[in-house]
């Protein structure tokens, strides 16, 4: 599937979860820490739509996981989300498709209490996945 420059309100994308610590399990739900942005304000994230669910877990797998400093850590699951939740909160999704797929979220306010509570809504929109 070729993916347009400009992600759709429709578009789903995942935020994988690398931390034991962004989600409850026995609540299946995400918490908000995995979308709590880091310093740089860009919240990574990739675009899921149309792909196999093997595909998607490849793609946590080989670009989160395997390609980062945290190669110890594991894949937990993905917070799958609509990127008009994302949107609704007044930010965008900047999709450089690099690595492939990627994107980040980006327009996030200074102020650390505001990001909490957009992190809390994003979270709350977000369906959490456990591979099968």
């Amino acid at each position: 599937m070729a993916l347009r420059d400009r992600v759709r309100p429709t578009e789903h994308l995942a935020r994988y979860l690398t931390h034991s610590n962004h989600f409850n399990r026995s609540r299946h739900s995400v918490k908000h820490h995995a979308f709590q942005p880091p310093s740089s304000l860009r919240l990574s994230v990739f675009r899921i739509q149309g792909l196999e669910p093997d595909q998607a877990w490849a793609i946590g797998e080989t670009h989160v996981v395997a390609a980062t400093s945290m190669r110890l850590s594991t894949l937990y699951g993905m917070a799958d989300i609509l990127a008009s939740a994302i949107q609704e909160q007044k930010l965008d999704v900047d999709a450089d498709d690099i690595p492939s797929r990627h994107a980040d979220d980006v327009g996030w306010p200074e102020d650390k209490s505001e990001r909490k509570l957009i992190a809390m809504e994003l979270a709350a929109e977000a369906a959490l996945v456990f591979r099968c």
